[in-house]
């Protein structure tokens, strides 16, 4: 097989990787991010790395989690969207961290698929209590981990397929219409007035920067003039407390007068 024909098979297997990864079903895992006090440093990104993916990976669906875009915009954005448009979630309720119970009550409006797991070393919270979720190991030891997998895959999977019926959240269980995300169009008007709202969004941020770098030239001119102030009250203490008649030699054979005036002098220079 030629070069070119072994360039051309390698970019359609690319492309075919690629596809199957963009069909797949996501997940999203919400779930604490920043290390927590009672675990140890990365303890949630092991349980994500070792746990949810392949777990998620079992199921069929492709795991991700906000802080995985590699995108300079907001994390908060990622998080949003992620809860709103994923297939299925799976909420991590270890440690009771208040952002995901946040996400969880987001997700729960729009009556989106998610599933509960949690390590047990915190008591479930009484309103959620009442829904079904897999308690694993938070040592994450190989003998444990395999068995959580396996676990937490069958309940995606389960979850899943279940019929739309099935209540899967307290709106549904309260029989409450679910929140929904309307497209609305702008006018030409709309439209003309949020430019002018972003355009002046963009000018005040520049003012404040530029405000910022003013601030900073004062901070400097402001701790010249302290400078210059402390050099000022040197040489006048210098001046006053010299004995000129004190002719002792120093160690450079200069005598203390002659050393304090050339002091004074080199300073009133600058």
């Amino acid at each position: 097989m030629s070069t070119a024909n072994k360039d051309v098979k390698k970019e359609d297997n690319k492309k075919t990787t690629e596809a199957l990864i963009t069909s797949k079903k996501k997940c999203f895992a919400i779930m604490p991010i920043a290390d927590h006090e009672d675990y140890d440093n990365g303890h949630f990104s092991r349980v994500y790395n070792h746990l949810i993916k392949p777990a998620c990976e079992k199921a069929g669906f492709s795991a991700i989690r906000a802080d995985d875009a590699k995108a300079s915009h907001m994390i908060m954005f990622d998080i949003l969207k992620n809860i709103i448009d994923c297939d299925m979630a799976i909420c991590d309720l270890s440690s009771k961290n208040a952002n995901v119970f946040y996400e969880l009550g987001l997700r729960q409006a729009f009556n989106k698929k998610t599933i509960l797991i949690t390590d047990g070393r915190t008591n479930t919270p009484f309103d959620i209590t009442g829904f079904r979720y897999v308690k694993y190991s938070d040592t994450l030891r190989i003998d444990s981990v395999e068995s959580d997998i396996d676990e937490i895959a069958a309940m995606l999977t389960e979850t899943d397929i279940a019929p739309e019926e099935d209540v899967n959240s307290i709106v549904k269980l309260l029989k409450i219409q679910p929140a929904e995300i309307k497209n609305v169009k702008l006018t030409q008007q709309d439209t003309i007035l949020f430019e002018m709202i972003k355009r002046l969004d963009e000018k005040m941020s520049r003012i404040e920067n530029a405000q910022n770098g003013n601030m900073l030239k004062v901070s400097s001119l402001d701790r010249w003039w302290k400078n210059e102030q402390s050099l000022k009250n040197t040489n006048e203490n210098i001046a006053s407390n010299f004995n000129p008649y004190d002719d002792s030699k120093l160690g450079d054979g200069k005598t203390v007068h002659e050393l304090a005036w050339k002091i004074i002098n080199k300073k009133n220079d600058k």
